[in-house]
């Protein structure tokens, strides 16, 4: 494989094609459900998510989706334990789903169109082989793809997961899903309720991600009762939370199973 990068492109032809990403129009589809839902997801999936965020969730009954970068689980990275096999699968038979993210975690736009295939050929038999499934939806690492790169994955996966904080409302791009950092640093109750409250309006698909669950988390993480406290304030609104899978088929931007 070529050389790849493992952070964010800060290059001028790296921001245009990302802008071309965003604004050329995809496969824009509409959002098809009755009624507003919820999707709760984690990236990199530290050990902290499946274990103290995991028992939160059940604790709420609920299931999130977790994308992992398949080729590192149990690693040591510069924040935080990965969880490992044993967890993933553990995740995967309690219901939760496990979504791709590369397997290496690297930035889709330093791959060409072969090496950018075999990255999800190798995360895909990774993932079958921990759960016994292959992925169907996807997470950008760092959040950053280009047109081309959007293009190939939306051949590949249902959906691919952006960092951009938008609701999904009205008609979306799959290739191009939204969500908001579900961050201590960033987000407080107060405005959560108030994106909740627009979703419900407009019967969209509001998709939350974080990293870690901790008392202490990074910049990048929550906290176990800002957690607990975004499962309330979805449940007082009325609505569901469910995996990425099940949010998709429930708005028919996939046919039911």
């Amino acid at each position: 494989m070529t050389d790849v990068e493992q952070g964010w492109s800060h290059g001028r032809d790296r921001q245009l094609w990302r802008l071309l990403a965003r604004t050329v129009p995809g496969g824009r589809m509409p959002l098809r459900g009755r009624k507003a839902v919820a999707s709760i997801t984690f990236d990199d999936v530290p050990e902290s998510a499946t274990t103290v965020g995991a028992a939160i969730l059940d604790r709420h009954d609920v299931r999130a989706t977790y994308y992992i970068a398949a080729a590192l689980c149990g690693r040591r990275d510069r924040y935080w334990q990965l969880a490992t096999r044993e967890r993933i699968r553990d995740l995967s038979d309690a219901g939760h789903e496990i979504g791709c993210h590369t397997a290496r975690h690297v930035n889709v736009q330093s791959l060409d169109r072969h090496d950018l295939l075999r990255e999800c050929d190798l995360s895909s038999a990774m993932i079958a082989e921990i759960c016994g499934r292959v992925p169907r939806n996807f997470c950008y690492p760092f959040g950053d793809v280009g047109l081309i790169q959007k293009r190939l994955l939306a051949e590949r996966f249902e959906t691919c997961r952006t960092i951009y904080e938008r609701p999904n409302l009205g008609r979306v791009d799959p290739a191009m899903l939204c969500a908001y950092g579900l961050f201590d640093s960033v987000l407080d109750r107060d405005r959560l309720s108030r994106l909740v409250r627009r979703t419900v309006a407009r019967r969209g698909w509001l998709i939350l991600y974080t990293h870690d669950v901790a008392a202490e988390p990074t910049p990048m993480g929550v906290t176990p009762g800002f957690l607990d406290a975004a499962l309330t304030v979805l449940a007082d609104h009325g609505v569901p939370l469910l995996t990425v899978a099940e949010a998709a088929r429930h708005h028919g931007l996939v046919a039911a199973d």
